[in-house]
């Protein structure tokens, strides 16, 4: 691998491993889950646009049994609510209410910190250059994904499939 491969790969795991840390000690207080904080981060930024389970599968990468367990906690505490879509009835839209709009903003300004700190002294230019990467890199991924979707098989941690 070529080096800057490899420190851009290393880097990035660190800086999602700073921002989880940040938004996760921002959740301690409810007790949530990764995935919970995932979906309560999803519907806060891209509700109403995306708001179905479906929608949360294909844009975060987590499963559909992790997506259902993580709204149905929420939903029982009282943190998301569904509304069944008109047009057809096996969607449900869902979206934050009650005490799920104020943590989901919590955990959302904890990661706006960690953001803000990451681009000191990085000018407005230097950020358009790295939106402009990551958004090649981004839509790489997801190609790279698409490919590999149903090919993908669970592994047992040790590098063995089951």
């Amino acid at each position: 691998m070529i080096w800057w491969e490899e420190r851009f790969l290393l880097e990035a795991a660190k800086m999602e491993k700073l921002y989880w840390s940040c938004v996760k000690e921002a959740a301690s207080g409810y007790h949530l889950t990764p995935n919970e904080i995932s979906v309560l981060l999803f519907l806060r930024r891209y509700a109403p646009k995306l708001d179905t389970a479906t929608d949360m599968v294909q844009q975060l990468g987590i499963s559909k049994a992790l997506v259902a367990r993580s709204v149905d906690c929420l939903y029982r505490r009282g943190f998301v609510q569904g509304e069944r879509d008109g047009n057809d009835r096996r969607v449900v839209h869902l979206h934050l209410c009650g005490e799920g709009i104020m943590i989901a903003q919590q955990l959302y300004q904890s990661g706006c910190r960690v953001s803000e700190r990451l681009r000191q002294n990085v000018t407005e230019e230097e950020l358009q250059i790295v939106h402009t990467i990551m958004d090649k890199m981004q839509r790489n991924l997801d190609e790279i994904l698409r490919d590999m979707e149903g090919q993908v098989k669970e592994y047992d941690g040790t590098g063995q499939r089951f």
